[in-house]
């Protein structure tokens, strides 16, 4: 039966299951959401695929209008929270979700939840990382087998390095691959290579040039039939690029950040409440304050770092990791929509609908379940499985195996996060495989500098697609306050690389889907 086989099944999927017998037709995902499936009823007919351009060859979806609410809750999150897709009709099966269609109706439910209150208050320390050791090691060892080359993304921060040195105990002649980019700050190649020479792997670095990114991004734009600005996007997809033309099966790192609390957010929540009682005033004086200081297109550089904080000043405490990270926060796209004057109303009610206020349930329990739930789901894997289907490169995450990620969700919390340190039990198992700079090492996101990148080598293709009157955006976006944005950006008077990212992403959807 589909419930017992759900329950057994460790790994990636989504599937259909016609049981002819009883005329039911069930739909599934797996656990995190690690692969997509769609879904539209249109006059009692249910349509399914795993991509919507698939769905849309049906005639019944040749046409299609968009998700307006989901579009500014995009803006400001930089990808669509599911079920919504941002085309209205068009919907995606949660992760951990399965749908029953029958007699010509449908009903979803739940299978599976990653309940993050199941964690313990105590444990011992020493047990924890033996079973966690373990599993991670069965999970890296199953992930192996293939009958085509595989190999390990190595970024040379602790998730991957971690991967790759357990492969390389499993198999001897592991290849590991990594991308350099033209961009020094962004720039981690020096410390993947640092990682293979230690782990002893067979290891490639592939050096991009400036006009692979260009060319990378134009392709991606073609490819995009779904809202989503997350920049590390372009990155993943130059390193899938890459590394299928060595290997067709990749490991990664992806699921541990979220499982075992590796994000600055984190760290940062103790003082969510201190900044809950500030005005939304205050953030708005902080703007104020970043935007004195020196311009820089640097990594996480103190101007950058002190806008996105002030998004959530004033807002309440559960509510304001997802403020940190936003493109276009819901309060300066009003003047940004055409003829809408709810957009903070809508969203603040999609969050709360995805957070709900709850004195059950710690703030740091409720901040993880809404990154697996959502940003893992809708963000990260979204942007893995799209990055690297497109190349046809298959990309496994042994974090995320069934043993690995139910150990995560019971151990104690001092045990993944101390003070603003996360992933604590990680790094104490890395010392046995690692060395000491890499597991000492702060987090370092995967991303290009889209602020540099759209005043440079991409102004030409972005501009084109942007300020392209004739685009369907631009019946619900206002035109002159994108253009006012992007002059104030290429003159260096302000700095919306961010948000003009998130509206190039838009633009070019409503480009290839609602034209």
């Amino acid at each position: 039966g589909v419930d017992q086989t759900l329950q057994a099944i460790d790994g990636m999927f989504a599937f259909a299951w016609y049981d002819a017998g009883e005329d039911v037709l069930t739909l599934a995902r797996d656990r995190f959401g690690q692969k997509p499936l769609f879904y539209s009823i249109v006059n009692g007919q249910l349509i399914f695929a795993s991509e919507i351009k698939a769905l849309q060859q049906h005639p019944a979806l040749a046409s299609v209008r968009p998700d307006v609410d989901a579009l500014a809750l995009y803006l400001m999150m930089e990808y669509v929270p599911g079920p919504a897709t941002g085309i209205d009709g068009i919907h995606e099966l949660p992760a951990g979700h399965l749908l029953e269609w029958r007699n010509g109706s449908a009903t979803t439910r739940r299978w599976w939840r990653a309940d993050t209150t199941r964690h313990a208050t105590s444990g011992d320390p020493s047990k924890l990382r033996s079973y966690l050791e373990e599993g991670l090691r069965n999970a890296v060892d199953t992930q192996l087998v293939a009958d085509v080359p595989v190999g390990v993304f190595l970024s040379g921060g602790l998730d991957s390095s971690l991967v790759a040195a357990i492969a390389r105990q499993h198999k001897q002649d592991v290849a590991t691959f990594t991308v350099k980019f033209p961009f020094a700050s962004f720039d981690e190649s020096s410390y993947a290579e640092q990682v293979a020479a230690h782990i002893g792997s067979d290891h490639t670095t592939v050096e991009l040039g400036r006009q692979n990114c260009v060319d990378g991004f134009a392709a991606l734009l073609a490819n995009l039939d779904q809202p989503f600005s997350d920049s590390s996007f372009l990155p993943s997809y130059l390193l899938c690029q890459a590394t299928k033309e060595h290997v067709t099966v990749a490991l990664g790192g992806d699921g541990a950040d979220e499982l075992f609390l590796g994000y600055p957010n984190f760290g940062l929540l103790k003082w969510a409440p201190l900044m809950a009682r500030f005005p939304q005033a205050a953030g708005a004086l902080l703007r104020g304050a970043a935007r004195l200081l020196p311009g820089s297109d640097g990594y996480m550089n103190t101007s950058f770092l002190l806008r996105q904080l002030s998004y959530g000043i004033g807002k309440p405490a559960e509510l304001q990791s997802p403020y940190w990270m936003s493109a276009v926060p819901a309060a300066e796209q009003s003047r940004l929509w055409r003829d809408r004057d709810d957009v903070e109303t809508v969203v603040a009610a999609s969050l709360r609908e995805q957070i709900p206020a709850s004195t059950d349930a710690a703030l740091l329990d409720q901040c993880q379940q809404h990154f697996i739930e959502a940003y893992l789901a809708h963000d990260i894997l979204t942007k893995m499985d799209r990055a690297s289907m497109y190349v046809s490169l298959e990309v496994r995450s042994p974090f995320l195996a069934n043993a690995v990620a139910d150990m995560a969700l019971r151990a104690p919390r001092e045990m993944l996060l101390q003070g603003r340190t996360g992933k604590v039990v990680l790094r104490e198992l890395a010392q046995e495989y690692l060395p000491h700079p890499t597991i000492a090492r702060k987090k370092h996101g995967f991303a290009l500098p889209v602020s540099a990148l759209l005043r440079g080598d991409l102004r030409e293709l972005a501009s084109g697609i942007l300020l392209d009157r004739a685009n369907s955006m631009y019946g619900l976006i206002d035109y002159d306050t994108v253009d006012a944005w992007w002059q104030a950006h290429v003159d260096r008077g302000r700095d919306h690389g961010k948000r003009l990212w998130a509206l190039l992403m838009l633009a070019a959807f409503c480009r290839n889907q609602l034209s």
